[in-house]
């Protein structure tokens, strides 16, 4: 196995209640190889996913507006594209709202080896869309279970 070491890192954050963010890998044939999907990857293509960081507490509004997430992954060598999905949970009328975003990074393939070669930082800046203008997908609302 291979193994890939770096950060990602999490800039213009508003005040959420969570976040999970997620690192997807596309495996190309070089270094030269264009970007899968022009670079816009269909969310049934992101099978090969690791988890950096699940931090969900919808019970407390955190105000970080920038946050460091580092991982070490291990995986199988080859060239990837990298793409970063997170998702935050934020309050907003008193509904609690679950905001996805991918960050697709396609200027070139990360190569991936037997030992560590280096550390790689993930920029990802926020957008800054109010809550009210962002597509709205659907509702999920919690249901009871025996247990509760």
């Amino acid at each position: 196995m291979g193994k890939l070491d770096g950060i990602v890192s999490i800039t213009g954050l508003p005040p959420h209640r969570g976040l999970i963010v997620n690192l997807c890998f596309f495996e190309v044939s070089g270094p030269d190889a264009p970007a899968p999907y022009n670079g816009d990857p269909p969310t049934e293509a992101a099978t090969d996913l690791h988890t950096v960081v699940e931090d969900v507490h919808l019970k407390e509004e955190s105000r970080r507006f920038n946050c460091n997430h580092p991982f070490s992954i291990e995986h199988r060598p080859g060239y990837f594209y990298v793409q970063v999905r997170a998702i935050l949970f934020r309050e907003h009328n008193g509904a609690m709202l679950a905001q996805a975003e991918q960050f697709f990074y396609s200027r070139r393939p990360l190569k991936i080896t037997a030992e560590a070669e280096g550390h790689v930082t993930l920029p990802v800046s926020w957008p800054s869309v109010p809550l009210e203008e962002l597509h709205h997908s659907g509702t999920i609302s919690p249901r009871k279970t025996e247990s509760d």
